[in-house]
Parts: C-alpha cells; structure tokens; sequence
C-alpha cells in the first residue's frame, strides 16, 4: 500500500488522533503529493524540452544511444559474421553508443563554466544593491531583469523563488543544488554560513564574488597549463599511428614476400611459412583503434579533469584511426 494510500485512510478512518499525529500525517501526505507531482513535473518537462534535460542530464542520451547502438550492432553482425568487416560493425556501434553522451556532457561542461563566469559579477551586483539600502529580495528582482549570459535563467528562477517566500539562503542553496559545481557551492556555502552567523550580508556577498573569481582565474590559468599535455596525447597519437603504418606498409610485405619463399622452397620456419598479412594488418587496426579511444579519454582527465570531458576526444582519435586504416593502407 502507498505512503499517502495509509495516510488518507488514518485521516478518514473513526480512530481518535491527536493533534499532534494529526499534522504529522497531514505534513506526511502533502510530502506524498508533492514528490508526486515533482515526478510528473519531470516528465512534463522533458516532453516539452527534451534537449534541455539531455544537457542537464547526459546520462540519460544512454536511453536513446544504447537501443540504437544494439540495433545497428545485430543487423551488422547478422550482414558481416566471418568477414573482417566485423571490426566496423563494432567500432560504429562504440560511437554510436558514446556520441550523444559526448556531446551532451561537452554542452553541459560549457554552460555550467559560463554560469560561472558571470557568477562573481552577480554576487558583486547584489552586493551593492544590498549596501545601497534594497533588501536582498529585493536586489535579486533588480538583477534579474539585467544580462548575465548562461545564468540569466538561473537568477530569473531565483527571482521567482524568493518572490513566492522562500529565503534569500535557501534560494541560494537550491541554485547550488541545481548546478552543484565546487565553486559555487563553495560560494553558496560561504554565504549561507556568514549570514547566518550574523554578518554583514553585502561585505560577504563582496568576498564570496572575489573568492569566486580568484577561482576561476586558477582554474583558467590551470586548462592553460595542461592544454599543453593535451596537445602531447595528439602528437603521441599519431606518432604511434606513423609507426604502425610504417610497420604495415613495409615489414608486413616483406614478412608477406618471405612467406611465400618459404612456401615455395619449403624452407624456413612454420611461423614464416604461415604468415598472414591480412591478420596483422587487422591487428594493427586494432591496436591503432582503443589506442585512439584511450588517448581521448586522457586527454579529456588531462585537460579538463574530468574523463566524460575526453569522450569528444575518443571519437576524434577512433575515426582518424579507422579512416587511416580503411582508405589508407
């Protein structure tokens, strides 16, 4: 039986409560109703906005990637068993399966870093409307209707929240909630801590808004510095795919040529003899190929420092393998 199913039953059946349990059940039942219509709130929104909850949640592409991903993956091995062509029906059921999680988390990625960007201007802002005398409800109605880029949306919702009641500090700490990225809710932190200890709400506004930049300064300077081990995962890359295709398209020949002399003659070694050119040549694509995917996925941790930041990179890194290796060699 449901959660409100046994509450609305209590409240309706003859059994004397007090007024205590009472409103324990009545607080119980609105909660009930209230995660419920949070639930159909969430599925209403992604009928309206699919893409918008696809950036906000890139885990959820899978839902769409994976049963596309199985489908190519079946008829491919149903149209290619016992042929080399195998190898392809693989990699492009990996890109397909990876794709649209890539580019939903690079979305992602972007925009929370450019609602980081303004976020220090925002703070600063408030805090002069607040130390001009406007209370802070007030102040946020007045920022909201200005420019802040990506986190224009973000303070109107803000505005909207402390318009119905809600408090200046559990606005910010449902904004922290929404983009829980560590500067901001570092920066929420600092002030829900400060404002409740009393403090003066403007000079910590201040504070939090040149923490919140000193950061992001960091931060900038740092994908500055490692952008250059970026560029070395690359270099390192085709270096490695120079190398393989050299080994391709000289020592397998050769191996190839000597096979057959061996064959012939009936000299030589049963490896000799039974080599396969084709085989290791395969195998070098392969080796060329997850050495493409683990690269990127290096280079993204690198980077960015963070591994789902790499998926672009795989993709990159997998279709110049492959194309190298198909048209190529």
């Amino acid at each position: 039986m449901k959660i409100k199913d046994f509450i609305t039953k209590d409240l309706t059946s003859d059994v004397s409560l007090t007024e205590e349990e009472l409103c324990r059940l009545e607080d119980g039942l609105i909660g009930s109703r209230m995660e419920d219509a949070k639930k159909n709130l969430a599925v209403k929104e992604f009928l309206k906005r699919p893409g918008s909850t696809f950036y906000e949640h890139p885990e959820y592409t899978l839902v769409i990637s994976l049963p596309v991903a199985l489908i190519v993956f079946i008829f491919g091995m149903r149209m290619t068993w016992g042929t080399p062509l195998i190898d392809d029906v693989i990699i492009f059921t990996v890109l397909i399966i990876i794709t649209p999680p890539a580019i939903a988390f690079h979305k992602k990625f972007t925009n929370i870093d450019k609602v980081e960007e303004y976020l220090p201007t925002f703070l600063r802002d408030i805090s002069e409307l607040s130390r001009a005398g406007l209370t802070l409800s007030r102040s946020v109605g007045t920022v909201a209707k200005g420019e802040y880029g990506a986190m224009t949306k973000e303070v109107q919702q803000m505005d909207s929240s402390m318009s119905w009641g809600i408090s200046f500090e559990q606005t910010l700490s449902n904004f922290a909630k929404r983009v829980p990225t560590p500067v901001i809710v570092r920066s929420v932190s600092l002030i829900n801590q400060a404002s409740r200890a009393g403090g003066r709400v403007s000079s910590v506004l201040e504070a939090a808004a040149r923490d919140a930049r000193e950061v992001k300064l960091l931060e900038r300077e740092r994908r500055g510095n490692m952008l250059m081990y970026v560029v070395i995962t690359y270099i390192s890359f085709f270096v490695f795919i120079f190398v393989i295709a050299m080994l391709t398209s000289t020592f397998v020949p050769t191996m190839a040529e000597a096979a057959k002399a061996a064959q012939a003659s009936g000299a030589g070694s049963s490896f000799i003899r039974s080599f396969d050119p084709a085989q290791y040549t395969r195998l070098m694509m392969h080796a060329a190929v997850i050495q493409g995917f683990m690269s990127g996925l290096v280079a993204g941790q690198m980077g960015e420092g963070a591994v789902t930041q790499g998926l672009k990179h795989s993709i990159i890194l997998t279709m110049i393998a492959w194309v190298i290796f198909t048209f190529f060699i």
